[in-house]
């Protein structure tokens, strides 16, 4: 017989937890433990949250961790029992309407899931919420799925354990295991080199997570301007360290990149994938909270990658202000692009020059003309959030140069836009002093 002190197996403790909820058998295999895609699509992700508690999904747990386990599986019976109820629904209306997209239980176990979190055990309108919530899954309309996270988000049972789980993991990932200098000198090198070599030491590195987990230090900003002059201006969070971002999008107290809320990353997620590929909004969630804890909030060390290296790009994006004489060469080039565009040229002269032709200069435009680094770094997070979303990754050195030139380019045709309407605009005040 084992011994009480003795590690147990994870899969045993569940098993000898899950054998104490009652009317969960939908969700359970022949001999009465959960499923294996319970405890992947569910227990894992949704009730234990072992991303933010590594220590419970362990193959061996210690005797503590066997208890922990055990306690936090237990807590959620209610919901899981009605999670059971709700899975009995959706597969009986994902006949009805013959759905055929994805594996029933990889799509309706969370689903069912998030609507026990919103309902509780079914009710009588149960058919009809159900075959709502597949419906929208599976590719009614944008603005459904948007509807579907604000209702989840606004119970304040979930709200209070996603933010409580949103603080453990931001707090634990304080440590990209590679210190701020040496991520800045990786992404240096890549930046004098542009190689595929250089690349691939910058994208296999830690360097991009370092890189962000270090602006939440205290003091994180200032720490890192030395190496990156003009940081601290770049509009990447209010202090010179970044706080936590709130959960949901009305807590959000600024622009602030790295401070955005959890909701309008997920709003952005259900933009860019199509219906059929997303997950109910409970997984979305818990996938965003994993980004909003890594360095700069992208999962993948490579996107981060490319993220800093805007960062340490933009400082020397300053067209208004004509030839840039520091910087990297690359964001010289790519200033000097900029600058040379006409509109520019007849802004600084016209707009913001030292004596405008106008005697009223639009303050807003110049205010944007004058953050082009800040409106740049706005759009290329944007853009890799979305391939993280995605999955997608560059290729090599040449997609990465692409990427950049492409992010700065598309900035500089919105500024043109705007620039456009206010020289119209103005015009007969220009020709009154031409």
């Amino acid at each position: 017989m084992t011994g009480s002190g003795e590690p147990r197996l994870r899969s045993a403790v569940l098993a000898a937890a899950w054998a104490r909820i009652p009317g969960v058998d939908v969700l359970s295999s022949g001999d009465g433990g959960p499923l294996t895609r319970t405890v992947k699509k569910i227990i894992d992700p949704l009730v234990v949250r072992t991303a933010a508690r590594p220590r419970l999904g362990r193959p061996l747990l210690e005797p503590a961790a066997a208890a922990e386990l055990t306690g936090v599986l237990l807590a959620d019976a209610p919901r899981l029992r009605a999670t059971a109820a709700w899975f009995t629904h959706l597969k009986r209306q994902r006949r009805a309407l013959r759905i055929t997209a994805g594996d029933v239980q990889d799509v309706c176990f969370p689903l069912a899931y998030e609507l026990a979190t919103r309902f509780g055990m079914p009710g009588p309108d149960a058919p009809e919420t159900a075959a709502a919530a597949l419906r929208e899954l599976h590719g009614e309309s944008g603005e459904a799925g948007v509807a579907r996270l604000t209702a989840y988000l606004a119970d304040p049972r979930v709200a209070a354990d996603l933010t409580a789980e949103l603080h453990r993991r931001w707090h634990r990932n304080s440590d990209a295991g590679l210190a701020p200098e040496d991520a800045v000198a990786l992404l240096g090198e890549f930046v004098d080199r542009l190689s595929d070599t250089a690349w691939r030491a910058l994208a296999d590195s830690a360097a991009g997570h370092a890189f962000g987990l270090a602006l939440r230090r205290p003091a994180g900003a200032g720490a890192l301007a030395e190496a990156v002059p003009g940081l601290p201006g770049l509009g990447l969070q209010r202090g010179d360290s970044a706080a936590v971002p709130p959960l949901r999008r009305q807590d959000e107290t600024g622009p602030e990149i790295l401070e955005r809320s959890v909701e309008r990353r997920v709003r952005a997620t259900l933009r860019r994938l199509p219906a059929d590929e997303r997950e109910p909004v409970a997984g979305l969630v818990d996938d965003e909270l994993a980004r909003v804890a890594a360095g700069f909030g992208l999962g993948r060390p490579a996107l981060a990658a490319c993220f800093a290296l805007g960062v340490v790009l933009a400082p020397a994006l300053r067209p208004l202000d004509g030839a840039a004489a520091g910087g990297p060469a690359f964001a010289r080039q790519l200033n000097a692009q900029v600058a040379r565009e006409g509109y520019v040229l007849h802004a600084r002269r016209a707009l913001a020059g030292a004596t405008p032709l106008t005697p009223r200069p639009d303050t807003e435009l110049v205010r944007e003309l004058r953050e082009f680094a800040k409106q740049f770094l706005g759009r290329l997070w944007i853009r890799l959030h979305g391939f993280d979303v995605r999955g997608d990754l560059p290729a090599g050195a040449g997609d990465v140069r692409d990427l950049v030139t492409g992010v700065v380019r598309s900035t500089s045709l919105d500024l043109r836009t705007k620039v456009r309407r206010a020289l119209v605009a103005r015009l007969p005040e220009l020709e009154a002093v031409s």
